[in-house]
This record gives structure tokens, C-alpha cells and sequence, in this order.
């Protein structure tokens, strides 16, 4: 499977405050999220590999859901829309980015239904 179709993994990593990274040489991204959350084979975020707003393929790992159970961990669900984020790195400018965590970047699944959206 693809690390991702929709282009976001091409862009994102190269932003300041990503917490991904690119390899050339062997073609793959990498999430470094803090010292405990690591995946050197990541799936995008947007898509999972698999197309925006495709849910044929669940998250089945709940990886993502444990990174958010664990205290002090910079994945979390916005208390607002029920969305799976992650806290990015301080910028230069001193914001830091956050990210909706749409794909499970282990398995590349879709994540639960509460965080789906319906576009309108």
C-alpha cells in the first residue's frame, strides 16, 4: 500500500513544526511525535494511503487511541468536535501546528466514526 495519495505527506513533511520527517533513501515517512511515539513506516494522515473519505478499512490496530489514553501525550481528541489530533513541533514564530488525524498512520485505516465528517 501506498504511504499516501493525496499529496499531503509531500508537503507536510517539509513544514516547520512537522513532526515528519522524509528518508530518500529508502522512500519512506517517518512520525516522530515524542520520544515514546515513532512510526518509521507512516501512513498519511489524510488518507492513509487508501483516498480521502474512503472508509472501506478501519483502524483496527487502536494504536492512535492509546497514544491519546497516555498522559502527556501530544495526540489528543479536540473536546470541541470529537477529532484525533496531533501537536506538532514549536515553530519559530512560536505557534505550533496541530494536525486531524483522519488515518491511523500505522495500519492506514479510517479512523472511528465519531471523528467522521460528512462533507457538506
Amino acid at each position: 500500500m501506498n504511504a499516501c495519495v493525496c499529496g499531503a505527506l509531500l508537503t507536510d513533511h517539509a513544514n516547520e513544526g512537522s513532526p515528519i520527517t522524509y528518508d530518500a533513501g529508502t522512500g519512506k515517512y517517518r512520525l516522530e511525535a515524542s520520544l515514546d511515539i515513532v512510526v518509521e513506516d507512516m501512513r498519511c494522515l489524510m488518507c492513509g494511503g487508501q483516498g480521502i473519505g474512503v472508509r472501506d478499512r478501519m483502524c483496527a490496530c487502536g494504536t492512535v487511541e492509546r497514544w491519546a489514553a497516555a498522559e502527556d501525550s501530544p495526540v489528543y481528541r479536540n473536546e470541541h468536535n470529537g477529532l484525533l489530533m496531533l501537536k506538532g513541533r514549536e515553530r519559530s514564530d512560536g505557534l505550533t501546528p496541530h494536525y486531524a488525524i483522519w488515518y491511523c498512520p500505522v495500519c492506514g485505516g479510517r479512523m472511528d466514526e465519531a471523528a467522521y465528517v460528512d462533507e457538506v
